[in-house]
């Protein structure tokens, strides 16, 4: 099973943040379905995956990227059908805001730090779980680079992560999603 598919199933959050990590990856090499082959699986050995599964794999990134293209994400921008799960998550936390007190505490623990970071953004990111995404998103991608990352903004990414697994919760044990 691919990485993308088990993510899906078991963690929707961690599942959006893959993919948005997935376009990032392929912006970084280009579009090259080569470069991804090398840098991404060249070092990987046959005793962790098979052949059969890196070409699985590949072909995957290649739909990805088709998919990237069609969609003109060649600069920025996030696939449809991923923005899509965002918005159902969205619809759920709205839901969940006017009938499960356990979500309103979570929610309200990290409101300021949304409307901090919706006021941030000058008027590109409105959405409350947007914000929580690209939060969780860019301590990523700072981790990856090395970098530290201060105290008062790793609370606020803690509160994000909150809301987003209580999400991610709700949506595994909804069977309409």
């Amino acid at each position: 099973m691919l990485l993308a598919q088990k993510k899906k199933q078991e963690n929707i959050a961690e599942y959006v943040i893959y993919m948005y990590q997935t376009e990032l990856l392929i912006r970084n090499f280009e579009f090259d379905t080569e470069k991804i082959k090398v840098h991404v699986f060249g070092n990987i050995s046959s005793e962790k995956m098979t052949q059969e599964e890196k070409d699985e794999h590949l072909n995957w990134y290649a739909s990805v990227i088709n998919e990237m293209k069609k969609e003109e994400l060649i600069k920025e921008g996030h696939l449809s059908y991923v923005q899509d799960v965002v918005e159902k998550l969205s619809a759920l936390s709205i839901e969940l805001l006017g009938s499960n007190e356990d979500y309103q505490l979570l929610f309200n623990n990290a409101r300021p730090a949304i409307r901090e970071n919706i006021m941030a953004s000058k008027g590109l990111v409105s959405n409350p779980i947007q914000v929580c995404l690209n939060g969780v998103f860019g301590l990523l991608i700072t981790r990856m680079k090395g970098k530290e990352v201060p105290d008062d903004v790793q609370e606020q990414l803690t509160q994000f992560g909150n809301v987003l697994s209580f999400l991610s919760n709700q949506w595994k044990s909804d069977d309409t999603n």
